[in-house]
């Protein structure tokens, strides 16, 4: 392996997303976190092959700490189940 790579993809490199979520904390790494309560990360099974990527969490997901789980999230739990999966199935 050339020092590049193993340089980028040290232990200190989160590779979960469970790893990347902790490194996150309470990020207030820009002036977005002061309209914010909550840290809004994904949902879902992290190896699933269908991922859902939103624009921005509203006031209910913000509340929740949790993506699409307004009127819009109930769309999407709606148009997931219409393909034969459930949430807990896809990665949101």
């Amino acid at each position: 392996m050339d020092s590049e790579a193993s340089s980028t993809n040290d232990e200190t490199t989160p590779t979960t997303l469970d790893q990347i979520r902790e490194a996150l904390g309470d990020c207030t790494r820009c002036k977005l976190h002061q309209g914010r309560t909550t840290l809004v990360f994904g949902v879902g099974h992290p190896d699933a092959d269908l991922m859902f990527v939103g624009e921005a969490p509203g006031r209910d997901e913000d509340r929740q700490g949790e993506p699409f789980v307004g009127r819009a999230g109930q769309l999407l739990t709606k148009i997931i189940e219409s393909v034969g999966l459930t949430r807990d199935q896809v990665y949101i």
